[in-house]
């Protein structure tokens, strides 16, 4: 128990963060979960997942959050196709000019991917990549 009163009139907050602070990932991708490799503590990033959303909510999501994540990876058939994917990307680009996009290529379009053509990414990753590639791609980032 306090026994002591202390005046908080003047007190100023101040904020302190330990270590680093770590580059804020959004995964849009058709996983159920985030693997283990994903969420270990040593690293310098922090995935978060978005599964199972259509574009319209995954959009509204990405709008409301407080602050906007610093990498976005994409797979083009999250949306249900490449074109979509590709609409979702161009209207994100309008209020997160700055997000790194990573996009994952459409199985149904292997060897070719659209955001890439229509300049909406900064990084390639071919159709059914594996975790590990995605995860080798965000180290290499940091």
């Amino acid at each position: 128990m306090l026994q002591q009163s202390f005046e908080t009139s003047g007190a100023v907050a101040v904020t302190h963060t330990v270590g680093p602070e770590k580059v804020s990932v959004l995964a849009l991708l058709d996983w159920d979960h985030l693997p283990h490799e994903f969420c270990r503590s040593d690293q310098k990033f922090r995935v978060s997942l978005l599964a199972g959303q259509d574009c319209d909510r995954a959009l509204e999501i990405l709008v409301q959050l407080n602050k906007a994540p610093d990498i976005l990876i994409v797979d083009e058939d999250f949306f249900g196709s490449p074109e979509a994917a590709a609409d979702a990307c161009t209207q994100i680009r309008r209020f997160q000019p700055h997000i790194h996009i990573i996009a994952i290529e459409s199985e149904m379009w292997e060897g070719e991917s659209v955001l890439a053509s229509f300049g909406l990414c900064h990084e390639i990753l071919p159709a059914k990549c594996g975790q590990r590639a995605i995860l080798g791609k965000l180290e290499t980032l940091n």
